[in-house]
Formats: C-alpha cells, structure tokens, sequence
C-alpha cells in the first residue's frame, strides 16, 4: 500500500510540474491588448491626453514591444488602443502601476459606456513594417458561431494573410481572443483610405465576405481610426 501511495504521489508531483511549466511558457507568450474607449463628446479632449499619457508611460514599461493608441475617425470620441507585451505578466505589471491605476481612475468619469479590454494571443502576424505619414488603422470584431470556429478560423486566417503585403498595407493581422477562441480581432493598418477602398473591391475580400456571412454570430464590426499623436 505505502508503495502505491508512494507511486501516487510521484505521479501527481510529475503533473503538477508539467503544469506549472505549461503556465509559465504560456505567461511567457506575448499578448495583444484591444480596448476600445467611448468619451462624452464634451470631454474628448480631455481623454485624449490622458490617453496620450498612457502611451507615453506604457512605452516606457518593461515588456512593451509596441502601443498604440487610435482615435475613430466617424466618431473623434471614440478611441481605442492597441498593445503588444512580451508576456501577460508584463502588462499585469504594468496595469498594477500608479501611473496606470490611476489612468483608469481619471479617465472613468469622462466615460460614456465602460472601458472594454479584449485579451489576445497572436494568430496570424506579419513583419511590423514602418507606417507612413498618417496611416488608416482598421480595427474589425469578428464573432464565429462555435458549430462554425474550425472553418471560420481558416477563412479569417487565409483573409488576412492575402491581404497582407497588398498595395498600401503596412499591417495585417489575425489575433484571436484569449477568453473566446471564436472571437477574433483584425487589425489593418493603410497608407491612404484609397488604399483599403481598392482592398475591399478586390475578389478575395468579396469572396471572403461572402463565405463568411453563414458562419457570423454577430455583426462584422469594423471601425476606422487614426493614429493618435502628441
């Protein structure tokens, strides 16, 4: 009896282990933060800078590759940012800061619905390549129903993929959320708006809008922006 206790416990130590280390190699992954702010239109100013903060402070942190913060061009009071860390716990980090505690806390009452941050891992990602003067950035909420994740994953994948590298794109990619593996965010970044108007004529991004519609469990949401700048 001991000796199968004994046994058993060995086991268990061994998986734990195995577990540990798969949590740390997934803490060490790097992660995608998509948050998208909406501000009374009386205050936009305001947040503006306090986002402007942000940045500049984030910047800064240990763990930030790139931070990016964006404001919608049909609506200058809506604004969202986009941030890549070498690993979920540098941004944690980072969020337990002073700087970034109180950010949040400062920029609660200028809001007009609640700060909505979306977790992500990298799915599909190119090279970053340098933006031009003052590049469109499209960021699209893209929701698959669960019958539908294994071909609908393909599909956005493939879509993102074709489009990178197209006349004008600087920035074209595919991250899926951490929390919901049928939720996806696109992010494009084009030299000029003409640019991504000839993208979304083209046959691959008809056919792909097409193909995509029976697999959609909400609204193709997607929100143009500019780059938000000091």
């Amino acid at each position: 009896m001991h000796r199968y206790f004994v046994a058993a416990v060995m086991i268990m130590a061994g998986l734990l282990a195995h577990g540990g280390t798969a949590l740390a190699q997934d803490a060490a992954q790097p992660v995608y933060i998509v948050s998208y702010i909406e501000i009374a239109p009386s205050s936009a100013a305001e947040a503006r800078k306090l986002i402007l903060g942000y940045v500049a402070d984030a910047k800064q942190a240990p763990g930030a590759v790139q931070i990016e913060a964006l404001q919608r061009i049909s609506d200058p009071s809506h604004f969202g940012l986009i941030e890549q860390w070498q690993s979920s716990s540098a941004k944690q980090a980072f969020a337990a800061t002073d700087a970034a505690a109180k950010f949040r806390a400062t920029l609660a009452p200028l809001q007009s619905a609640p700060y909505d941050e979306r977790i992500h891992a990298a799915f599909s990602v190119g090279p970053m390549m340098p933006t031009s003067g003052d590049p469109v950035v499209i960021m699209t909420h893209v929701d698959i129903i669960p019958t539908q994740v294994e071909p609908g994953t393909a599909k956005v994948k493939s879509f993102v993929e074709q489009g990178r590298g197209s006349a004008g794109n600087r920035r074209f990619d595919d991250l899926i959320q951490s929390s919901r593996k049928n939720h996806f965010t696109i992010v494009e970044s084009w030299d000029t708006p003409a640019d991504k108007s000839n993208w979304i004529s083209s046959p691959a991004a008809r056919a792909f809008r097409q193909e995509l519609q029976p697999m959609s469990g909400g609204l193709y949401d997607e929100r143009a922006y500019r780059l938000l700048r000091g």
